[in-house]
């Protein structure tokens, strides 16, 4: 019994921390795949070290084994993850990724990129954790993690959409060509007409205001002047 107790309470205080670790997002030492869909969910929750790599590159396959033991090594405290590029091409556009692989940190809406090094597990572990204040971040223009980059990674996805979109119409929807111009001609001719027309209104409507406000005042200036007379023509007779 006296055995038993002691491991009974190392299970559930394992259950406990695995199930708090799930919940509050903590690094579960498991390379983590980004896509265009989870990017920014994932690195909302902390400091991410991101591969950035591609199929067919050998060097990425030989950094594979290693990126795998990194995310182990940072249990609980880094995010360890990777990203295909030539499969996402929006989101390498969206981290300026120019060879692979590429290895990126990310924190506090700051980039900084992880290069000229060897690419072993202790200098990586060193990078995610304290070293990776050594390094340069990137033109604030260039990070994916601020309000800009969001911003910018909505625009890379535009192409994407519209490319899907036209293969849904043609494919599935059997729609020719030149029905998909004109549709596509005319979404933003509708959506033009639409926001000319609430300017238009939240002109008209100000105008409309305005002039309410003007006639307002006049007609408070009308009746102070026409009490200032009553007054003075009063205090005349008053004093004849």
């Amino acid at each position: 019994r006296s055995f038993k107790a002691p491991v009974a309470a190392a299970v559930v205080v394992a259950v406990v921390y695995l199930a708090v670790g799930v919940v509050a997002g903590i690094p579960s030492g498991k390379v983590i795949e980004l896509t265009e869909a989870n990017f920014d969910e994932q690195v909302a929750k902390g400091p991410i070290l991101i591969d950035a790599y591609a199929e067919w590159c050998g060097h990425c396959k030989q950094l594979a084994p290693v990126w795998d033991a990194l995310a182990v090594e940072l249990e609980g405290e880094i995010y360890v993850a990777k990203v295909d590029g030539p499969k996402y091409k929006a989101l390498a556009k969206r981290l300026h990724i120019q060879a692979y692989p590429t290895i990126l940190y990310l924190r506090d809406g700051e980039m900084r990129e992880y290069a000229n090094a060897p690419r072993t597990l202790a200098q990586l572990a060193a990078f995610g954790r304290k070293s990776w204040r050594l390094t340069k971040p990137v033109p604030f223009y260039k990070a994916p993690n601020n309000w800009f980059g969001r911003m910018l990674g909505v625009a890379f996805r535009i192409p994407g959409a519209a490319e899907a979109a036209y293969k849904v119409l043609r494919d599935d929807g059997k729609l020719s060509d030149v029905t998909i111009l004109f549709l596509a001609l005319l979404v933003p001719t509708a959506v033009g007409m639409m926001c000319i027309f609430a300017a238009d209104l939240w002109v008209v409507r100000g105008a409309r205001k305005a002039s309410a406000q003007a006639r307002h005042r006049h007609a408070l200036l009308a009746a102070q002047r026409q009490q200032q007379a009553v007054r003075a023509v009063a205090e005349t007779g008053a004093a004849a």
